[in-house]
């Protein structure tokens, strides 16, 4: 019974000590959690800048078939004025343009404001096989339609070399 008493006496101890050494707070906690909103509120605020909220403007589909590539751009608002398509050398697509606001919506007080207004450009790594001099575009109810036809992959042949 001695032996009971004594080693329930040391549990409760035991666990009592422990439960403290867990209710220590550590000195820099405070400073972390400070630390830790001070960098959320930054990234917050940087998030809501129009240019990273449109990061994916103009929205874009791609589609692969096997003699052609037709890439649809999302312009709904953008005049066939402010819009510039090119092609490097390195096949890639480039997009970019103005969407302007509207003089009077500039002076209206918003509870929300998504809709995207200014530069915009947007780049696209097209594959090596495709005949960007027969390249068309459609521009049509908003929607900017580039269809480009592919050419044949030109395999290449292995030269037999003799040995001597």
């Amino acid at each position: 019974m001695k032996k009971f008493v004594t080693s329930l006496l040391a549990a409760t101890l035991l666990g009592t000590t422990l439960s403290a050494a867990n209710s220590v707070t550590d000195p820099y906690d405070a400073d972390f959690a400070r630390m830790n909103q001070y960098f959320n509120t930054l990234i917050d605020s940087h998030l809501n800048t129009a240019a990273l909220n449109n990061i994916n403007y103009p929205r874009t589909n791609i589609q692969d078939s096997k003699d052609k590539i037709i890439i649809s751009f999302d312009l709904a608002g953008v005049k066939k004025e402010n819009i510039k398509l090119s092609i490097n050398d390195e096949k890639i697509l480039t997009l970019e343009g103005e969407k302007r606001e509207s003089k009077e919506e500039k002076s209206k007080n918003f509870l929300k404001k998504e809709i995207f207004y200014g530069n915009f450009q947007k780049m696209i790594q097209l594959p090596q096989n495709i005949n960007e001099d027969k390249l068309s575009t459609e521009f049509k109810n908003g929607i900017l339609t580039v269809t480009i036809p592919k050419t044949e992959v030109k395999k290449p042949k292995a030269k037999i070399i003799p040995i001597k």
